[in-house]
């Protein structure tokens, strides 16, 4: 210590021995010379959960007095070997954790696969409105689940299937006039489809191609956005309570994935009907001309007359913006002249007092 070193002095020995082997590493920094000495106690969180009984015992049968150094080898590996179970459990918490973290990882691939898709490629009709689009995916589906055709017509919801299809495509079935009484549940799906398919050309038609790609393309991504972070958000309450199923003698693990899997496939078919139904239900707003719109603001201005702030509203016109001056019909009293009733008094003792 005379010659310049340092001496390293530990209040308790660290989970990990990489951090101890830091601080004595500091010690000898360059050829410096330097020492290390660390205290501990039975009762510090390392000795008590991982070594505090063996140790007191293997202390005991040393003879070890209390504020004696221990240079037993024997007591040193035992500690060595509590920091390494503290090291193997928090190695074994990682990569629990890393294993969680491996679920969502695959998800965010995939989503992130598909807005690259959509950054990198302006035409989008193919994959939305195509004949193996999302479109017709999505109205197969529905046509499956409600009009299924292993079921007898009996059994088929004519209602509900022309509610979604309303919903989702903006058309009537009953102002289309189609037949669900002659006609399969195929032949359904392919006249609504053609329907579809001649609508969605329409508005193309008016909004123009150009614009209507850059439509598809913004709206997808923001539908993309917003249910890729309410996922997150449920992926997270997932992850908490998950635990809970060990009281069940399942694993948790394979519970978050299936169960993480299972609100990645219902986002998916969010995005995709939210999708559907937003680019089908687009309304084409035409704007007004210029000199049509100046002409009808300047029609307002003049029909609309507004008056000083102390004064009420009037009439318009131009006499309600003229102020009228107020003529007094008697002289002014003052203050200390004799009230005008004839009580005697002052004016600021009788009527000037109110």
């Amino acid at each position: 210590m005379a010659r310049g070193g340092l001496h390293i002095l530990g209040t308790e020995r660290h989970e990990s021995r990489r951090i101890d082997n830091q601080l004595r590493g500091r010690a000898g920094r360059q050829g410096d010379p330097g020492s290390s000495r660390f205290f501990l106690s039975l009762e510090d969180d390392l000795m008590r959960i991982f070594a505090g009984d063996k140790v007191k015992a293997l202390m005991q049968r040393l003879g070890m007095e209390k504020g004696v150094a221990i240079e037993s080898k024997m007591v040193s590996k035992r500690i060595a070997a509590a920091q390494k179970s503290v090291e193997g459990r928090n190695f074994e918490t990682r990569k629990h954790l890393l294993e969680y973290d491996d679920v969502m990882n695959k998800q965010r691939e995939t989503i992130y696969g598909l807005r690259r898709q959509l950054m990198e490629e302006p035409d989008q009709r193919e994959y939305l409105v195509g004949e193996t689009g999302v479109a017709r995916d999505l109205l197969a589906d529905l046509t499956k689940q409600y009009l299924n055709p292993a079921l007898s017509e009996d059994e088929w919801d004519f209602d509900n299937y022309k509610v979604q299809v309303h919903s989702i495509y903006g058309i009537d079935c009953d102002a289309e006039r189609i037949d669900f009484a002659r006609l399969s549940s195929e032949e359904v799906e392919d006249l609504i489809w053609e329907k579809l398919k001649a609508k969605y050309a329409d508005k193309e038609k008016q909004i123009g191609e150009e614009a209507m790609r850059t439509y598809e393309r913004i709206i997808m991504l923001n539908i993309i956005d917003a249910q890729w972070k309410d996922h997150l958000l449920a992926l997270d309450h997932l992850k908490q309570g998950i635990g809970l199923v060990g009281y069940g003698q399942k694993d948790p693990l394979v519970e978050y994935k299936k169960e993480s899997f299972d609100l990645f496939q219902a986002m998916l078919d969010r995005i995709d009907t939210t999708t559907i139904r937003s680019l089908f239900n687009l309304q084409v707003v035409s704007e007004q001309a210029p000199d049509e719109f100046q002409r009808r603001r300047a029609a307002r201005r003049s029909s609309l007359n507004f008056t000083g702030p102390n004064q009420g509203a009037a009439a318009g016109g131009e006499e309600a913006g003229k102020v009228k001056t107020v003529v007094r019909s008697q002289p002014k009293v003052g203050r200390n002249d004799p009230c005008p009733c004839g009580s005697g008094k002052k004016y600021k003792k009788c009527h000037g007092a109110i």
